[in-house]
């Protein structure tokens, strides 16, 4: 079942993407206050009832949280549209079937940019290369997506 995070179920949340990082795989430090406070800024915006934020998960019969997405808009400087930007897709690597899980959420994320007049997201990530290339091809296939490639330097 979707749906929202709210103040009574953030930790779960966050315990779920404590438990789903090593640390390693990001390519810098991460840093939990600093995560922790922007999520916790996106649950009080959906709150607040922003169609501009979506902070979402998938829990099972027994109410466990199997996955979360977190998202919010920014504006195209190019079109001024509003795009959906994912900032988190989160999963519970123990739970067998994670396909699913990320695709109940990312159609409710989409449900949720139709809904409200939109046309566009994006999905990015942050883990390695590899991890990346196969996350991109997944939403790819699944929502006839593009794919592009970013870079981050290090001065």
């Amino acid at each position: 079942m979707i749906k929202k995070i709210e103040d009574n179920n953030v930790l779960e949340a966050i315990q779920l993407m404590d438990k789903s990082t090593d640390g390693k795989q990001y390519g810098y430090d991460r840093n939990e206050a600093v995560w922790i406070k922007f999520f916790l800024s996106l649950v009080e915006k959906q709150k607040e009832g922003s169609p501009h934020v979506l902070v979402i998960g998938d829990y099972d019969n027994e109410n466990k949280l199997r996955g979360f997405l977190s998202a919010s808009t920014f504006r195209n400087y190019y079109t001024e549209e509003y795009v959906m930007d994912v900032k988190d897709c989160i999963v519970d690597h123990d739970h067998k079937n994670n396909a699913f899980v990320v695709y109940r959420l990312f159609d409710a994320m989409t449900a949720h940019v139709k809904e409200h007049g939109g046309k566009y997201w994006r999905a990015d990530s942050i883990r390695s290369e590899q991890e990346a290339m196969d996350y991109g091809r997944f939403l790819q296939r699944r929502y006839n997506a593009e794919l592009h490639v970013s870079m981050r330097g290090v001065v």
